[in-house]
Formats: structure tokens, sequence, C-alpha cells
């Protein structure tokens, strides 16, 4: 459920339809074969995935379940070209959407597997730093938590006991209990705020962040060239199609 929803929202921040302004592609005689819209470009896919990991998704703590860190959208992961037919080639029945709107060739293939091994060879030593901040910031969200949880129990048991004892009546009981899950909540929701102004303030996180995107640009600009401008603009559109069937 988590990887879905990690997608969900990689593909919001980096494919949703934002503008109708048009960015002209041209061929080699100049002349227009297509136009792309300002979040289709390279440019736009890669800054908004850069927004996803310097801006990620901080579940709220709770009574049941402890905060979560998500900073890596799935899209950065994925290899949507495997899955491509080749011309002249076997029908793939694994083909996944949106890679049946291209037919490339085998070298081209081959070409974007290999630019797809040299972006993850590229994130790995930052993706790595990503993760080394987001799991120690996680791991003090846990014990802020647990810390909390621990005096909420002990003051819930000293209300009770005061009220087994005869000392407060029911209606004065209510209002404690009630006044103590008021606190206890507003605490939960201050360990989320605190963690996201550190991940604000982690610079080597946003730093490691920087080379992640620089990595994926290299990646897509790599990608238009191998398979050209106008596959490109099917291919980001048919994910931008495939994104809105999907939040229906």
């Amino acid at each position: 459920m988590k990887n879905q929803f990690l997608m969900a929202t990689a593909l919001v921040f980096g494919l949703a339809v934002s503008s109708c302004k048009k960015d002209q592609l041209t061929d080699a005689t100049n002349q227009v074969i297509t136009d792309l819209a300002v979040d289709e470009t390279v440019d736009a896919v890669v800054d908004s995935l850069g927004d996803f990991m310097e801006n990620p998704i901080i579940t709220d703590a709770t009574e049941q379940q402890d905060l979560e860190i998500m900073s890596v959208p799935e899209i950065l992961d994925t290899d949507y070209f495997v899955f491509v037919e080749t011309r002249g080639g076997r029908k793939d029945s694994m083909v996944k959407s949106c890679s049946d709107v291209l037919k490339l060739s085998r070298e081209n293939k081959e070409a974007l597997a290999k630019l797809y091994r040299a972006k993850i060879e590229c994130m790995k030593a930052n993706r790595e730093v990503l993760s080394r901040v987001d799991e120690k910031l996680r791991g003090e969200a846990m014990e802020m938590r647990r810390g909390l949880m621990e005096k909420h129990k002990a003051e819930v048991d000293a209300i009770m006991k005061a009220f087994r004892a005869g000392d407060i009546t029911e209606k004065e009981r209510d209002a404690k209990m009630m006044e103590a899950k008021k606190n206890l909540t507003a605490g939960l929701m201050k360990i989320r705020a605190g963690v996201r102004e550190k991940i604000k303030s982690a610079k080597d996180r946003l730093e490691a962040a920087g080379k992640i995107k620089n990595c994926e640009r290299e990646y897509l600009s790599g990608v238009v060239e191998i398979i050209g401008k106008e596959n490109y603009a099917k291919w980001v559109r048919c994910h931008k199609m495939h994104m809105r069937k999907w939040k229906k």
C-alpha cells in the first residue's frame, strides 16, 4: 500500500498537468513536430521530483503507529522501458501501462537499459545520505513518541486512581481525560512539525537531493536523445493520463 501511495504521489508531483503553456520541440530541419506542456519537459519533471525529495511525505505519529518519512518517489527506481516492445519482435505479455505506446529498436532498448543502470549508480551514494538522515530523524521521532505515550499513560492512570479513590467526580474525570487526550494529540502533531523543520535545515540532505536531481536530469535527457522527442512526448503524456485514471 505504501509503494502505491509513493508512486501515486510521485507521479502527481512529477507529471500532473499544471499549465496550458507549451514548449515547442523541433526536429533537425527546425520544423515543429510536437508541443510539450510546461510540466512535461525534462527540467519540469526533474524539479517536481526534487520538490518531493526536499519536502517529503511525513505521516502523522499517532497512538497506534510511528511516524514515517517517504522521500524517494518510486518513479526514480522504475525502468519503464524494459517492457517496451522491440520492432519486429514478439509482443511481450508483460507490457506495462505506457510501455506499449512506443516501439523501439533492440539497440535503443539496450542503450536505455545501460542509461538506467548508470542513473542508479549515479544516485547510489546520495540515496544513502537521504536514507541516513531520514532514519536518524525518524528514530528521534520514535523516541519522542514513546516518551509522550508513557507520559500520557501515567497521566491517565493518575486520573483513574483519583476517581476510584473518590477524590474527583465522574464529570471531573471525563474533563481531565479529555484534556489529557488533547495534550497527547498536540504533542504528536508537534513531533511531525519538528521533523519537517529538521529535514528542511539538513544541508547534507539537501545537497544529496540536488545531486539525485542531476542524475535524473542526465537520465531523462539521455532518454530523449535515444528515443526521440516525439516518443518522449508520447511516453510522458501517457503517464499523465494513467495517473488521472488511477486517481478516479
